[in-house]
Parts: structure tokens; C-alpha cells; sequence
């Protein structure tokens, strides 16, 4: 019995974890909620934002703190920047309201052509409990590359936990 546990322990320490993922604090030095992108994924932390890409590049999302006081305004400085960035953007519907793991969200969905390429744009405004700060993840995505990458997008937003 002994040789199977440590052949059991052998084996579990040999094997890779599968999906691991990498948890940011957010921010830095006094974290208010985490997010977790996929293993694999390049993340790049900064002082008021976090970039972070798929392997192959076709999912980029971005985390950006906005300086907003209140939630209408932190949908409208979402849309304003997002338009400006992303000239030509459709917006598909009015904004839905939502919940990720009890913080309050509004999701701002859209399609835009960038290159000769049709990309959906995906934006979740919240503001984790216990702050007035609102923040803004949004990601852009080949329409083609939503079958590929789209649970790793809902992945990602499911994975914002207040702390």
C-alpha cells in the first residue's frame, strides 16, 4: 500500500497543472478584487491598468481604473473612450446591468471592423463593494475567434472576487 501512495504522490508531483491561472491583485498595493487570466496568457500589470493577451494574440483585454464618481458617468467615459479608440464602433444594444460574484456590473457589447477584420468588443463597468472606484475590463476578438476564445473571455470576467 505504501509503494501505490508513493507512486500516486510520484505521478501528481510529475503532472502539470492544467489551466492554472494568474491571479492579479488589483491594485497593487492595496488591493480592492482580483482577476484571473489564464495560464499561458501574457499579463502586464501597470499603475492605473492591466494589459493581457491570449497566446496566439487574438483575445486582447485591458483593465483600466476610470475616474468616475458615480455609474453613469464611468458607462460614459467607457463608451467615450472605447469610440475614440475604436473608431466606427456599433454598439449592439443599450447597456445591460448584471452581477459577477456580488459586485454590480454593466456590459456594454459592440462589433467593429479593424483592418478589413470584424472584431466583437466586450466591456464590463463595476466598482468592487467597499469603494467608489470604478473600473473597466474590455477585450476585442476576431468574430471567428469567439468559438475558440470565448470561454476564456467568460473565464476571465467570472473570475473578479472583491476582496
Amino acid at each position: 500500500m505504501k509503494a501505490s501512495l508513493v507512486l500516486c504522490l510520484v505521478v501528481l508531483a510529475l503532472t502539470p497543472l492544467a489551466n492554472a491561472d494568474q491571479v492579479i491583485n488589483y491594485p497593487a498595493d492595496k488591493p480592492i478584487f482580483s482577476i484571473a487570466f489564464p495560464d499561458g496568457w501574457k499579463v502586464e500589470p501597470g499603475d492605473q491598468s492591466v494589459s493581457a493577451s491570449s497566446d496566439d494574440d487574438l483575445v486582447n483585454m485591458e483593465l483600466i481604473a476610470l475616474d468616475a464618481d458615480e455609474a453613469a458617468s464611468a458607462i460614459d467615459d467607457a463608451k467615450e473612450g472605447l469610440e475614440e479608440e475604436l473608431k466606427g464602433i456599433k454598439w449592439l444594444a443599450e447597456p445591460e446591468k448584471g452581477e459577477i460574484n456580488g459586485i454590480g456590473v454593466t456590459f456594454l457589447n459592440g462589433n467593429v471592423t479593424v483592418e478589413g477584420v470584424k472584431m466583437a468588443v466586450n466591456c464590463a463597468v463595476f466598482a468592487p463593494k467597499k469603494t467608489d472606484k470604478f473600473f473597466m475590463l474590455f477585450n476585442i476578438i476576431p468574430l471567428e475567434a469567439l468559438k475558440q476564445h470565448g470561454d476564456d473571455v467568460s473565464k476571465v470576467l467570472n473570475s473578479i472576487k472583491g476582496k
